[in-house]
């Protein structure tokens, strides 16, 4: 089996959840053989110096990956997994079957993307994102990638908040209702939702005592042409 049609059986097969709001959390998402070979990719990021020294300091590191329209993509020869790894998820039928599962019907409208910004994206312990939110209204579909080692520790994963109010009215730390699992090769989608009592409210943080990094790469099917290339504030770019 090649590795789109894996990836496409894998989003195929896998069932919604709606607790507490609609997702997909897909378990070995890419083929063995093909995740090491992404994870060996974006490693090298991880043994910079300066991400290296930010070890237990709640530093938010970065690397551009993917910004479609802007000519931002894998080098082939330097990164073969991280270009095919992009590759398979700009296939239309990729993208369909993701819309297929998250999309909620009668709100959001089913028409193609038109870009992808993706990140590969380092926490170090004590880092919490400062608030909870639904994510920006330009991502019609928002994908997380969790590159966790085995032993690390589970609860990293992404956190999961209340549809029912806005999200300035919950606590990152005090309103959790789930997490995504913090385990390797898993993913998480979802399509960010306004709408009320289906709000995509969700957050993240590093507090862990036995994880050094929290590793993932964060995708995002775009709306419209977007260049988010540019350094952001409060995030270490490498």
């Amino acid at each position: 089996m090649d590795n789109k049609k894996y990836i496409l059986d894998k989003i195929t097969n896998s069932k919604v959840s709606n607790d507490p709001w609609k997702h997909l959390i897909i378990k070995d998402f890419l083929p063995l053989s093909f995740y090491k070979g992404v994870k060996e990719e974006t490693e090298r990021y991880v043994n910079k110096k300066e991400i290296q020294e930010a070890k237990n300091k709640g530093v938010r590191a970065y690397h551009v990956s993917i910004n479609k329209s802007v000519g931002v993509f894998p080098h082939t020869t330097e990164e073969p997994y991280l270009s095919e790894y992009y590759n398979i998820l700009l296939d239309k039928d990729i993208e369909n079957a993701i819309k297929e599962k998250v999309f909620l019907e009668g709100y959001h409208k089913n028409t193609p993307s038109v870009d992808m910004y993706g990140t590969f994206d380092v926490m170090t312990s004590g880092f919490t994102y400062d608030e909870v939110h639904p994510d920006h209204e330009n991502k019609m579909i928002t994908m997380i990638h969790y590159l966790a080692n085995q032993e690390d520790d589970e609860t990293l994963g992404t956190l999961l908040y209340s549809p029912h109010k806005h999200g300035s009215k919950q606590s990152v730390t005090k309103d959790i209702l789930a997490s995504a699992p913090y385990i390797p090769n898993c993913v998480l989608f979802f399509a960010p939702c306004w709408k009320e009592n289906h709000i995509s409210n969700h957050s993240m943080m590093h507090n862990s005592k036995t994880t050094v990094f929290r590793r993932t790469i964060q995708n995002f099917y775009l709306r419209k042409k977007s260049d988010w290339t540019k350094p952001q504030k409060g995030r270490l770019k490498v």
